[in-house]
């Protein structure tokens, strides 16, 4: 009978770990799929496709500047 409890436990705390990862990976994508999506409109509306990383942070740090005036 105990055996029969652990196993059942057992099975149950398999359950919600793999319920835990199932939200983390649903989490992740959907910020991954947020980033990429505010990156191609970053993009679109700055026509900045050919900036690199430098460059990019570089705008958005001026932009950020002149926002806060």
């Amino acid at each position: 009978m105990m055996k029969l409890d652990i196993k059942k436990k057992e099975q149950e705390l398999n359950r919600l770990k793999q319920q835990e990862q199932r939200e983390k990976n649903k989490r992740r994508k959907e910020r991954t799929h947020r980033l990429i999506t505010k990156g191609a409109l970053l993009e679109k509306y700055f026509e900045i496709a050919d900036f690199n990383i430098d460059e990019t942070k570089e705008l958005l740090s001026n932009l950020q500047s002149i926002a806060k005036q």
